[in-house]
C-alpha cells in the first residue's frame, strides 16, 4: 500500500451509517485514513468521475438508485478505483451482482468491526494496485512486443500460428485474419543451410522443440511469398502450462534474404580479387616472355624472304604468342589489373557500327532486336572495352539458344536512389545510362548464377569456351566504376543490365596508340632502355639500333642513375620497366630523372604494374606500352613520343 494516508470516499445517504464508518476507521492504528462524505448518487458519481480517492464505500440503498448502479456507470465511465458495497443486511444475489458488477467486496453494516473493515479495505487497495501493476505489465509487453524489431509468433502445440506481432506480419505476409482462422502452420517452413538453400525433406527443426522441450537458435528456414522465397532465422523456446505440459512455443522471425544475398556477394567478390590477384601475379613475368618471343619472330620476319620455308613456322610462332597475349589481356581485365585508355562516347553510335557484325555472329536462327535511345548522354569508356562487352555477352546468348531465338539490345537512363542502393550493394546512387542484353535462351539456374563472373567457370562442352567471356565482361565493367546485374530462370531466358556511371564535365579527348599502316621511321636520338629481364633487354636493344637509334642500357634503376651521370644525361627518351629489382621501380626512376631534365620523354611499360593497374591514360598524362609488343609496335610508339611537343609546366609530360 501507499505511504501516505489513504484517501476513502463514502456515498450514503444516511448520516448515522456514516458517523458509525468514520468511528470505524478512526480505531484503525495501523494505517492513516482520510474519509470524505457525500449523501447523493449524483453527488457521488460526481466524485468517483474526479478519481481523487484511493478507495469508494459505496450504500446499496441511494435513493431511486442503488450503489450497484453507481458502481456499473463508474465503470462505464473508465474509473479503476477499487469499490467495496455496503447493505443493511446480507442479500446473496445482491452479493453476485456486486462481484459481476467489479466490486472489490461486499459487506454487511451490522457485521461491521474496525478489523474487518480495515482488512476489506486493505484488500481492496492491494488487489487494485496488483490488477494495475498486472495491466502496465501487459501494457509494457504488448508495446515491446508490436514495437520489436524482431517478428514475434506464438504457435500452438499443432504448429498453428495464434499470434504474430506486427513485424512478424510483414516478414511472413501474414494478415491477422489468417492468423485467427489458424491458417497457417510453421510445421510447414523448410529447413535451410547457412546459405539459405531450402533442404527438402529433413524434419521440422520446430518439431524438434515441441518433441524435446528444449530451446532451438539461430535455425535458418525458407518459406515461398508471392513467387519468391524468403529466408528466416528464428529462435524457438516451448511454452509449458500450469502442469508442465507443452503448450506451444514462442518463436522469433528475422528476414535475413537481403543479408543472405550481400554475403553471398561478398564471398563472390572477395573470391574473385583473390583470383585477380593470381592471375596479375604471373602476368608479368608471362608477357616478359612473350615479348621476347614475338620480338625474336618479328626480327627473323622482317629478315627472311618471303616463301620461305621458315616463314610459316615464324608466324605461326607469332601467331600462338599473340594468342597466348590475348588470354593474358582477358585475365587483367577480369582482375580490374589492365591499363586503359577512355573518350567521351556515343553509346548508340558504338552499338549501331557493331550491328552487321552481330548479325553475322548470331546467324541467321537468332534474331537480333535493338532499342537503343539516340538521346542519350555520351559516357567515358574506352571503346574497345565497350564493344568487347557487347560481344561476349552475344556469344554467350548465341551459344545459350541452340535452337534460335531473339537477342535485345537497349539503352536507357536512370536515376540510382539509396533505396535502389540498399538492394543492390554494388550499385551507387546518382545518373546511369544502362545497356540490357536479353536473350530467350536456356536460362540459369541460381547455383551457375553465383559462378558466371568466376574465371575459368564454364558450363559449355571442352573445347568450347575458356570461361574468361563473363569474366572478362566483369573486370571491364567494374573498370569503369559501373556494375552488372543479372536476372535468369532456366527456360526463361537470361538478361545482363551493365550500369555505366554519366561523367561530369566536358568531352575530353583520347590518346591514341594504334599502329598505323605507314612505314615507321627510325631516327638519331638517343635512348636510355631500362629493362630488368636479360632476353627481353637485348631484343629491345637490337630493335632500337635497327631503326639507327643511338642506345644504353640499365638493368636497374641504380644502373639507369649511373649511365645516366657517364652519359652527362645526353638522352632524348627513357623507356623504363616499372617493375624492377633493387627497390626502385619505375616510377621512381623517372621522378628523379626529371629533377635533372623536365623536358625528358619518357614510355613506361610492364606486363603488369600496381603503380599504374586499373587506370586511365588520358587522365594520368603518361605514355605506356604494354607488353607483349611487336618490335614495329615499339618503334612506332618511340618515334610518336619523340616527335610528339613537350607539355610545359607539367612534371610528367604526355608524349
Amino acid at each position: 500500500m501507499q505511504d501516505g494516508p489513504v484517501k476513502v470516499l463514502l456515498v450514503d445517504d444516511d448520516e448515522d451509517d456514516f458517523i458509525i464508518a468514520r468511528d470505524l476507521i478512526s480505531r484503525i492504528r495501523d494505517r492513516r485514513y482520510e474519509l470524505e462524505w457525500v449523501d447523493t448518487f449524483e453527488g457521488g458519481l460526481e466524485a468517483v468521475r474526479r478519481g481523487l480517492h484511493d478507495l469508494c464505500l459505496l450504500d446499496y440503498r441511494l435513493g431511486a438508485l442503488t450503489g450497484l448502479d453507481l458502481l456499473r456507470q463508474a465503470r462505464e465511465a473508465g474509473c479503476r478505483v477499487p469499490m467495496i458495497l455496503l447493505t443493511g443486511q446480507g442479500d446473496h444475489a445482491v452479493d453476485l451482482e456486486s462481484m459481476k458488477a467489479g466490486a472489490a467486496d461486499y459487506l454487511v453494516k451490522g457485521q461491521l468491526t474496525a478489523d474487518t473493515l480495515e482488512r476489506a479495505m486493505r484488500y481492496a487497495i492491494e488487489h487494485e494496485q496488483a490488477e494495475r501493476n498486472l495491466r502496465r505489465e501487459r501494457d509494457l509487453i504488448s508495446r515491446i512486443t508490436e514495437t520489436s524489431p524482431v517478428g514475434i509468433v506464438m504457435a500452438s502445440s499443432a504448429g498453428r500460428i495464434t499470434f504474430a506481432n506486427h513485424k512478424a506480419e510483414e516478414v511472413l505476409g501474414l494478415s491477422k485474419e489468417t492468423i485467427a482462422r489458424r491458417a497457417c502452420s510453421i510445421l510447414e517452413w523448410l529447413p535451410a543451410d547457412g546459405e539459405g538453400n531450402p533442404a527438402a525433406g529433413q524434419p521440422s527443426p520446430f518439431q524438434k522443440v515441441l518433441d524435446s522441450r528444449q530451446p532451438a537458435e539461430d535455425l535458418h528456414l525458407a518459406i515461398p511469398m508471392n513467387g519468391s522465397r524468403v529466408l528466416l532465422s528464428c529462435n524457438a523456446a516451448p511454452l509449458l502450462d500450469a502442469a508442465s505440459n507443452v503448450d506451444g512455443m514462442v518463436v522469433t522471425v528475422e528476414d535475413i534474404t537481403q543479408r543472405l544475398s550481400l554475403e553471398a556477394q561478398l564471398r563472390q567478390s572477395q573470391k574473385m580479387e583473390c583470383v585477380g590477384q593470381l592471375a596479375a601475379g604471373v602476368a608479368h613475368d608471362i608477357n616478359n616472355v612473350l615479348t621476347v618471343i614475338q620480338g625474336h619472330a618479328g626480327i627473323l620476319l622482317n629478315s627472311t624472304p618471303p616463301g620461305a620455308d621458315a616463314e610459316r613456322a615464324l608466324k605461326q610462332i607469332s601467331a600462338a604468342a599473340e594468342r597466348a597475349a590475348k588470354f593474358i589481356r582477358q585475365l587483367l581485365m577480369f582482375s580490374r589489373k589492365q591499363v586503359f585508355e577512355t573518350k567521351r562516347l556515343d553509346l548508340y553510335a558504338v552499338l549501331r557500327n557493331m550491328e552487321n557484325m552481330l548479325s553475322r555472329l548470331l546467324g541467321e536462327a537468332v534474331q537480333l532486336e535493338t532499342r537503343y535511345r539516340g538521346d542519350l548522354p555520351r559516357i567515358e569508356a574506352d571503346t574497345g572495352m565497350v564493344e568487347q562487352i557487347v560481344m561476349n555477352l552475344a556469344i554467350n546468348a548465341r551459344d545459350a539458344m541452340v535452337k534460335g531465338g531473339k537477342l535485345t539490345l537497349s539503352t536507357s537512363r536512370l536515376t540510382v536512389d539509396a533505396d535502389y542502393v540498399q538492394r543492390n550493394p554494388e550499385a551507387r546512387t546518382g545518373e546511369f545510362i544502362c545497356l540490357m542484353v536479353e536473350d530467350t535462351g536456356c536460362g540459369m539456374d541460381p547455383k551457375t548464377m553465383q559462378r558466371i563472373f568466376e574465371p575459368f567457370f564454364s558450363t559449355k562442352e571442352a573445347g568450347k569456351g575458356t570461361g574468361l567471356g563473363l569474366a572478362t565482361v566483369y573486370g571491364i565493367v567494374k573498370q569503369h566504376h559501373g556494375w552488372i546485374e543479372v536476372a535468369s530462370r532456366v527456360g526463361s531466358g537470361t538478361t545482363f543490365r551493365i550500369y555505366f556511371p554519366l561523367p561530369d564535365g566536358v568531352d575530353g579527348h583520347q590518346t591514341e596508340f594504334t599502329a598505323k599502316p605507314e612505314p615507321v621511321r627510325g631516327g638519331k636520338e638517343t635512348i636510355l632502355i631500362v629493362e630488368d629481364e636479360p632476353g627481353l633487354r637485348e631484343i629491345v636493344q637490337d630493335v632500337m639500333r635497327e631503326y639507327q637509334y643511338h642506345v644504353a642500357v640499365a638493368a636497374s634503376g641504380a644502373e639507369a642513375l649511373r649511365i645516366w651521370e657517364e652519359w652527362d644525361g645526353r638522352f632524348d627518351l627513357v623507356l623504363t620497366d616499372m617493375i624492377m629489382p633493387g627497390g626502385m621501380n619505375g616510377l621512381e626512376l623517372v621522378e628523379r630523372l626529371k629533377k635533372r631534365k623536365p623536358e625528358l620523354k619518357v614510355i613506361y611499360t610492364s606486363g603488369y604494374s600496381d603503380e599504374l593497374t586499373g587506370k586511365d591514360l588520358r587522365q594520368d598524362d603518361k605514355v605506356f606500352l604494354p607488353k607483349p609488343y611487336l618490335p614495329s609496335q615499339l618503334a612506332r610508339l618511340v618515334r610518336k613520343c619523340l616527335d610528339a611537343p613537350v607539355k610545359r609546366g607539367q612534371p610528367y609530360p604526355c608524349c
